[in-house]
């Protein structure tokens, strides 16, 4: 395929957010006096991942997510707390996280290499995820960044993608491939938007919708690009 444009997922698939995750939560958790080992940070996790499917699939708004998530960990925990006070201090501790997936650097400088348009395509906050594209270095690869929030619309919503469409210069989607680790929201996105997609699945887990190419490292893009 003649590629153009790439669309790249951030979280997951060149920013390690399960990392990030877990160093903010930890942080927050050991600030309010709460339970900060490793069972209560993957409970935390489970517990944001589920929101952000429900607001994905469109069943709850998104600022439901911020603070239902702490109100739901504190529950679980049967604890008392602010969930706002966590969340916001959360939010903080998240924007810090600055790391990177695993070969990241490297297939960003092939793609550069490449002449390869590439346009970040990423759900989430616009504060935090613009501090952790510039404090990882990444943010200097990118044509141009596409975060929900600023978009008015999220990933696997067709109106993302047409949003971000009306902002490139290549208008057609034959020539354009999204990169990313989500099904339910890079690649139903995908599909929902008329979009070649590539799923970065480094666990092996099971498809839940069909995707062009699959791929477990980033450096196998060299071979599809």
């Amino acid at each position: 395929m003649n590629y153009t444009s790439l669309l790249l997922d951030l979280d997951n698939t060149l920013l390690d957010f399960t990392m990030a995750e877990a160093h903010a939560i930890r942080k927050v958790l050991k600030l309010n006096g709460l339970p900060y080992d490793d069972k209560t940070v993957k409970t935390y996790s489970d517990i944001n991942k589920s929101f952000w499917e429900s607001f994905e699939r469109g069943e709850i708004p998104k600022a439901t997510i911020f603070t239902g998530r702490f109100e739901k960990l504190l529950e679980v925990l049967g604890r008392q707390g602010d969930p706002k006070n966590l969340s916001e201090e959360y939010g903080d501790y998240l924007a810090e996280g600055y790391f990177t997936v695993d070969g990241a650097f490297d297939i960003l400088d092939y793609l550069r290499s490449r002449d390869y348009k590439l346009y970040a395509a990423t759900n989430g906050r616009s504060a935090t995820q613009y501090r952790r594209l510039e404090g990882s270095g990444l943010y200097k690869y990118f044509d141009m960044v596409f975060v929900s929030e600023d978009a008015g619309y999220q990933k696997p919503d067709k109106a993302y993608y047409d949003y971000v469409i009306s902002k490139i210069p290549e208008k057609n989607r034959a020539k354009m491939l999204i990169v990313g680790d989500s099904q339910s929201s890079d690649i139903l996105g995908g599909i929902n938007s008329g979009i070649d997609v590539c799923w970065y699945n480094p666990n092996g887990e099971k498809a839940v919708y069909p995707s062009r190419y699959e791929i477990s490292r980033l450096a196998e893009l060299k071979e599809i690009l």
